[in-house]
């Protein structure tokens, strides 16, 4: 069995995690297989939107404890290398990236979807940080994204307390930004990356890196950054193509990406 399924659909990859008899808990081996299969999406062109969804009842289920348990302080350093760096390749990958979170997503389950793009929830998802709850704390990432995601008030209480949330509550943070039944998930996930793909997909780009950039610089070196983006994309033939389009009351762009 396949750990990590690929299939395309027009310009959009699924990525549907694969191991449903361990709630697709993430061991290293699985980690690498993941890392890979986003080499191959990075490797297409022609892919312009990312989706990663989970098999059978798990987004994913956290880490594998059993894996982690015995090893020593520099062990679990390395070991929590592989998940941080993991999260940060998909949060830098230069295409959006949709999490379709249909299960549970615990630990670095959450904390893979956090450094996804757009996350979306079935009804039944169930989502929090346990770590504190098993004597530690997140290894890759849900200290730093969780805040800025939701606020230090909501973050600090879900992390301190290892409580569970559901969709609804997610959704009320303002963790995803749609829940739907379960049979509709990958239907909406599929439509908000066609919503995308109308678009100019070099402003798409231009506009994640911005975006992504307004977590880490000040407000001052963020617009700069922007102004640049901006500046760039009037070299493109895209920005003549959808302001040529807009002037002369066109609709149905069409857009070569360049």
């Amino acid at each position: 069995m396949t750990d990590v399924i690929i299939e395309k659909k027009g310009h959009t990859a699924l990525m549907t995690l694969n191991r449903p008899s361990s709630l697709n808990a993430l061991c290293e081996e699985f980690m690498s297989s993941v890392s890979g299969a986003l080499d191959e999406v990075l490797n297409d062109s022609d892919i312009y939107t990312l989706i990663i969804t989970g098999s059978g009842k798990a987004f994913i289920s956290g880490a594998d404890i059993k894996e982690m348990y015995g090893k020593n302080s520099r062990e679990i350093f390395d070991w929590s290398s592989l998940g941080s760096g993991l999260n940060m390749k998909i949060e830098t990958m230069e295409i959006p990236v949709i999490a379709a979170i249909n299960g549970y997503a615990f630990g670095g389950g959450l904390e893979l979807a956090m450094a996804c793009d757009i996350r979306i929830a079935s009804e039944n998802a169930v989502m929090g940080l346990p770590e504190t709850g098993l004597g530690v704390i997140c290894g890759a990432g849900g200290t730093q994204r969780l805040p800025r995601l939701i606020g230090e008030s909501a973050a600090r209480e879900l992390i301190f307390t290892a409580s569970s949330i559901d969709a609804g509550r997610a959704l009320s943070l303002g963790l995803v930004s749609h829940v739907v039944p379960g049979e509709r998930l990958l239907e909406k996930a599929f439509s908000i990356a066609g919503e995308i793909e109308k678009n100019g997909q070099l402003a798409v780009r231009a506009a994640k890196k911005a975006v992504n950039a307004a977590r880490n610089t000040k407000i001052e070196d963020g617009c700069l950054l922007e102004r640049r983006l901006f500046s760039a994309l009037f070299d493109t033939e895209d920005q003549k193509t959808g302001m040529g389009a807009f002037i002369a009351g066109k609709k149905n762009v069409v857009f070569k990406n360049r």
